[in-house]
């Protein structure tokens, strides 16, 4: 008992926990820097209780006397001594081995407002500034409801891609910005602020924030250019609607005391106009107020929200002749969401009973509600291989060629090869899966969801049932060779913001195929089409880049691969093949952006083409064109913020790049100095972080100028060369030092240990 009261051991048991919580509990993580100083303090303030008087002094004291003096622990002494030395030599290798973070970017969620705005040729005093609609109608009112529902439009037009369906800033392109979009359900936000502060947010957009809410990063568009005045307060009205929160206000009100009701069961079943109350704020806007997908945002998604009224829904675990999916499928697709497509997780806002209601409506819809379930016969799995073998892969990859080649290309990359224009049933253009994405795959996750879309097919799609034509056997070796191929691209990075360059001798490679381009660490970044300024672009099949840069004493190359289903050269075989009706094809195109000189801080441009206190240069390269007979260009341009095209340079000579397109993906290496002699470029060097940006223009889609894809900001290092016997030399010194301590202290207690 007297042991478990020891202080020694309470005091181990207070730092553990201490050390448990500031690393592991705590959320967002802290700094390794700031744990190191908060463990410091904890580590003081617990030594100083503990030697409040002498009695605890001397019993906390006591076993490490011991354990240093005491000829019957020599043992335990020499294995102390060993941890000791070992560890301090361990812990300082990895403090003085180089890391590879970004640097620290930190931002104010809420910045300060100004005290007025100058918008729409006025100036507002937002001290004062109050929503107009709030103030002449009643909440309850048919006139606020009818300006809430015009805010809801607004918001599904123009606002969803990022702020997502959810309203919870998880939209479809939400994963490309940095910082991400904000979270309008979350009670710390839009339930903490006034509405003044939403207006000036919304018309100011990102470049409109103060220093320190980092307007460089921001994606967040100036609507002032967009969206009338009236138009900002309806969306404004719609998002404190839609969440159920009131707007802070700077004044007390007494408001009158809600009635107090009776708790309701959230599972209990709903009338029918409680459901389609739920359909109509969730549903939708997407999904037609009929079901029939004509909602007002349809014309804006690709792919297209569901049209209920068909009765034909892609993803089910019934098979071919079932004409329908069970209600379980539907309420996974509801629940989980489709990744890749505005469909969110509705999971977070829906109960079980919501959902079981939005299953009805949806089967009455179609008119299917009086479907016996009993007529839904699940779809055959036979045995599944026990393992996957080689000889079970090529066995997949010859059906593979065999069955699906022409539509997903010989990579898996969605690039048809068989030259159909391929249509839905509603004959909207569509685009076989990247099989090499698995971020983009919509149901499916595992060799048996891939054995059941070939089983079953994917309806109101060209994609057919393969029951009749292909063994049990053949579609489980396809479903374990498709597997495969997630791994024949680097995933989407989560986290890491860092793209190292990777230090060679010799020669840059010019040819995107050369195998040294395998040696540098690869880093795949979300893209998202131009959704926040005119001339915007809703849709683009291209939404990830993959980058891998070498460099050497003299140079720097960067390899950008992306994923592009059409080899879109104008006049080309290819590109009339797959050419777009009512639209012009424009050359294929890639850029990188970088900063036309780094700031010396974390501060970076803006990060759509920057702005005119601070440049940015735009690496160039566009695909040849077969109509005009006219070569690749490459061209270093500058840009001074959007308002004006970025401007080609009389001389680019300066820039080498080369791109190849195969099997539905474009490489393109750039190449440059690492100094020049112009005032304008940027000049790289080792161990700095240099911010770089992505750019790309698929001309399949027509797109050139703003019309385009793009990323955030990221980091590209320079990886200096590693000393590892500088490294391992500290390490030792470390080590020998500790191992010195330990024997003087040591050799001090054995003396005091004999004088006691």
């Amino acid at each position: 008992m007297s042991l478990l009261k020891h202080p020694l051991l309470w005091s181990a048991i207070v730092l553990g926990g201490l050390y448990t919580v500031f690393a592991y509990v705590l959320n967002p993580p802290i700094p390794q820097a700031l744990l190191i100083w908060y463990m410091s303090i904890c580590s003081v303030a617990v030594l100083l209780v503990v030697t409040f008087d002498n009695k605890t002094a001397a019993r906390f004291f006591a076993p490490l006397l011991a354990l240093f003096g005491a000829p019957s622990l020599m043992l335990l002494r020499v294995v102390a001594f060993v941890g000791v030395v070992a560890g301090v030599g361990y812990l300082t290798f990895n403090a003085v081995k180089p890391k590879i973070v970004s640097p620290v970017e930190l931002r104010t969620v809420h910045p300060a407002p100004p005290s007025s705005l100058k918008a729409y040729g006025k100036t507002y005093d937002l001290l004062k500034l109050q929503n107009p609609y709030r103030e002449e109608f009643d909440e309850a009112s048919d006139e606020y409801k009818e300006i809430v529902a015009e805010g809801a439009e607004l918001y599904y037009k123009n606002c969803v891609f990022c702020h997502g369906d959810l309203l919870d800033g998880t939209g479809h392109f939400a994963k490309t910005f940095t910082p991400r979009p904000i979270n309008f359900q979350d009670v710390g936000m839009i339930a903490q602020l006034q509405e003044a502060f939403l207006f000036w947010r919304i018309t100011k957009g990102g470049p409109g924030l103060p220093r320190e809410g980092t307007p460089w990063a921001s994606a967040m568009p100036v609507w002032e250019e967009m969206l009338q005045e009236d138009d900002v307060w309806k969306i404004i009205s719609f998002l404190y609607d839609y969440t159920g929160y009131e707007p802070r206000s700077w004044e007390l009100e007494d408001k009158p005391k809600e009635p107090e009701t009776a708790p309701v069961d959230p599972n209990a079943p709903l009338d029918a106009d409680a459901i389609e109350a739920v359909y109509m704020k969730r549903c939708s806007q997407c999904h037609g107020e009929e079901g029939d997908g004509l909602g007002v945002v349809a014309d804006r998604m690709y792919p297209a929200p569901r049209d209920f009224t068909l009765g034909l829904f892609k993803y089910k675990t019934t098979d071919a002749d079932s004409e329908f999916p069970t209600d379980e499928d539907l309420r996974r697709t509801i629940m989980e969401g489709l990744p890749g497509t505005a469909m969110p997780a509705w999971k977070t806002l829906l109960s079980d009973a919501e959902v079981t209601g939005l299953i009805q409506l949806i089967k009455e819809f179609g008119g299917w509600e009086e479907e016996d379930p009993e007529d839904l016969t699940p779809i055959e799995m036979g045995t599944p291989p026990k393992e996957v073998t080689p000889e079970l892969l090529a066995l997949g990859r010859e059906q593979f060629v065999k069955a699906c080649v022409q539509c997903h290309g010989e990579a898996g990359r969605g690039n048809i090869t068989s030259g159909k224009r391929l249509k839905d049933d509603a004959q909207a253009r569509i685009w076989p899966r990247n099989l090499t994405r698995p971020e983009t795959w919509r149901w499916t996750k595992t060799a048996a969801d891939v054995f059941q879309r070939l089983s079953a097919g994917i309806p109101g799609t060209p994609m057919p049932e393969h029951t009749s034509t292909m063994s049990l056997e053949d579609r489980w070796a396809i479903a374990n060779y498709v597997m495969t191929l997630r791994d024949s691209a680097t995933p989407l990075t989560e986290g890491d913001s860092v793209i190292r360059g990777l230090r060679v001798d010799g020669d840059l490679p010019d040819d995107p195929a050369d195998e040294i381009w395998n040696t540098a660490p690869p880093m795949t970044f979300a893209m998202a089409p131009n959704i926040i300024k005119e001339p915007r672009l809703f849709t683009s099949l291209n939404d990830m880049v993959t980058v891998r840069v070498l460099y050497n004493d003299r140079d720097i190359a960067f390899r950008v691969d992306m994923d592009d289903r059409t080899y879109s050269v104008p006049g080309s075989d290819l590109e009339k093949a797959y050419r777009l009706e009512g639209v012009d094809p424009t050359r294929d195109a890639v850029a990188l952006q970088f900063p036309a000189a780094l700031s010396g801080t974390n501060e970076k441009p803006y990060f759509r083409l920057g702005d005119k206190k601070n440049p940015v240069n735009l690496w160039y390269w566009a695909a040849p064109s077969e109509d005009l007979a006219a070569p690749a260009i490459v061209e270093i341009r500058d840009a001074k913020g959007q308002a004006k095209p970025p401007k080609p340079r009389a001389d680019s000579s300066a820039l080498a790049a080369n791109g190849v397109w195969k099997d539905g993906q474009w490489r393109v290496v750039f190449k440059r100095s690492l100094k020049t002699d112009t005032a304008e470029d940027l000049q790289f060097e080792e161990g700095v972080y240099t911010p770089i940006a992505f750019a790309d223009w698929d001309g399949l889609n027509g797109e050139e100028g703003l019309r385009q894809a793009f990323t955030a900001w990221y980091w590209v290092l320079l990886e200096p060369e590693e000393n590892p016997n500088r490294i391992m030399a500290i390490a030792a010194a470390a080590a020998a030092l500790a191992g010195l301590l330990f024997i003087g202290i040591a050799i001090a207690a054995r003396r005091r240990y004999n004088n006691v």
